[in-house]
């Protein structure tokens, strides 16, 4: 058996999709950067509240008069909270690590496992089995979205199985993907798998 990729594990029998989950850098970056803004924006708050410069160990030119608590105070309160929430929310994805789990095309015994985490309770464990048999095609789906006036087309494949209907292969919120290594995955899995392909 080798490592075809940082995420892939391949043999002649058997292939193993390492899916990454809630842990990508990208979460890491945007929780990171919720956590410390909320905090800088109550810390800039509460220095008017109190008429006490409270970013000191920041900047000693900061003059609390400038920020009233009301209304630029009270308002810079609520959305430092909103933020801080968010922010403790994105933490608990990360620390759960939801969505990530593995994906196992088991040719010998003629299984395919899919196994996520999901939030803390009864559904933590979610395990899905299906019969090779019962699959009847891969489809990569494509999508073409819009970002700042640019279009992009981008791609995301399923596995169509009579009995679960469409399951999908690659994960929807991953932009990172491009369609070329979508293509490119369809393409190995079909032959691996011998089934046909759609687009």
């Amino acid at each position: 058996m080798t490592w075809e990729s940082e995420h892939v594990w391949r043999s002649e029998d058997a292939w193993i999709d390492i899916v990454t989950g809630s842990r990508k850098p990208s979460d890491f970056f945007w929780a990171s950067f919720i956590l410390l803004g909320s905090l800088g924006v109550l810390l800039i708050s509460a220095s008017g509240y109190y008429g006490r410069n409270l970013l000191s160990f920041i900047s000693s030119e900061f003059e609390p008069e400038l920020v009233p608590f009301l209304p630029q105070g009270a308002t810079m309160t609520f959305y430092g909270t909103a933020g801080l929430f968010l922010s403790f929310s994105w933490w608990l994805l990360i620390f759960w690590n939801v969505g990530s789990g593995y994906d196992f095309f088991d040719k010998k015994n003629k299984m395919v496992c899919f196994f996520r985490y999901g939030f803390p309770g009864k559904n933590r464990r979610i395990f899905i089995r299906v019969r090779m048999d019962d699959i009847q095609s891969l489809i990569i789906q494509s999508q073409i979205e819009t970002k700042k006036d640019s279009r992009y087309r981008n791609g995301v494949l399923y596995m169509q199985t009579r009995e679960q209907g469409a399951i999908p292969l690659t994960p929807i919120d991953d932009y990172y993907r491009t369609p070329r290594k979508v293509a490119q995955k369809a393409w190995d899995l079909s032959i691996f798998l011998r089934v046909p392909m759609e687009i």
